[in-house]
């Protein structure tokens, strides 16, 4: 029988996350623990480090009110323990948690049966890998060219090129150079679509910084100047209602100040971890491990607010 432990911040939204997993539990036949199981314990942090000691998977929902439980988790990954964050607002949280897995509730209550679902599919799978974080030292770092990586052009080379062929280039340019990194797969939009997005990555390696912009990751190429404010809404509202998390956004324009202050706004607003690869930053990359390096430069600059 899998003990499922809640890390409960004395919230609402706890209680609401205890009720949904105990309807869970009556189905897959978990065994729900809490804090309050540990009551003859002479301190609370007795109790929690018993209630992390005994369960197989660790449940938190987590938002800027319970500050507190940032130290539960991390007790619980230095316990090799796995945790499943739930949240209102994943934005919100901090950069080190960002990349696990998370679950989001916003728009939807902790009773719907989706919502339900997942929560289910994420217990089955942390319990499946036996540790939700395994710490930086075990993540596998080391990302490979394809051997059948053979460029068919340069970035320099779309400045050859105007109007649509240009565009025409730049995608394939990019869809080439980032289906050579190993574990990556390209998916590239129908020619004839209205709506959608240029491309789409699924990431099958394990990676903490990676995971920031979840799977898929959605990818939107525009060779022009800048993208304007209506441009950058667009993309960030149409990735949140397709359930993307992470959004990249490659022009061959240059992306000023204003447009970079314009996209962190719009980040918060919409929810989506979006970065933005411009002239200056691809310039420099020649093959996937270049692109691979830039991207989470990106997601570290992201996460911290500062170049890496």
């Amino acid at each position: 029988m899998k003990r499922i432990g809640l890390l409960n911040g004395f919230s609402y939204e706890a209680d609401e996350l205890k009720n949904a997993l105990k309807h869970i539990s009556e189905i897959e036949g978990y065994e729900i623990e809490t804090i309050e199981d540990f009551q003859f314990q002479e301190t609370i942090s007795g109790a929690i480090w018993g209630l992390i000691n005994l369960c197989d998977v660790l449940i938190a929902f987590v938002n800027n009110k319970n500050d507190s439980l940032y130290y539960q988790i991390g007790l619980a990954h230095g316990a090799r323990k796995p945790v499943v964050i739930v949240t209102d607002h994943e934005y919100s949280l901090p950069p080190e948690i960002r990349g696990q897995r998370i679950l989001s509730t916003s728009q939807r209550s902790l009773f719907d049966n989706n919502f339900m679902f997942q929560l289910k599919e994420a217990i089955e799978d942390a319990t499946r890998k036996k540790s939700g974080y395994l710490g930086p030292r075990n993540e596998q770092k080391q990302y490979s060219v394809s051997q059948d990586f053979s460029p068919s052009g340069n970035f320099r080379d779309l400045f050859a090129a105007e109007g649509s062929r240009r565009g025409q280039l730049f995608e394939r340019w990019f869809a080439e150079i980032a289906a050579g990194i190993e574990g990556w797969e390209v998916i590239e939009s129908d020619s004839r679509r209205d709506r959608g997005f240029d491309l789409v990555i699924w990431n099958s390696q394990e990676d903490s910084e990676l995971a920031i912009l979840g799977n898929p990751i959605a990818v939107e190429i525009k060779a022009i100047g800048s993208m304007n404010i209506s441009m950058l809404h667009q993309f960030l509202h149409m990735s949140k209602k397709s359930g993307i998390k992470g959004l990249i956004l490659a022009t061959t324009g240059l992306n000023d100040k204003r447009t970079k202050n314009l996209l962190n706004r719009l980040r918060v607003e919409e929810g989506i971890n979006a970065i933005a690869l411009d002239r200056d930053d691809l310039i420099n990359v020649r093959n996937p491990s270049d692109l691979l390096f830039l991207v989470k430069s990106k997601v570290r600059e992201l996460l911290y607010g500062q170049e890496f």
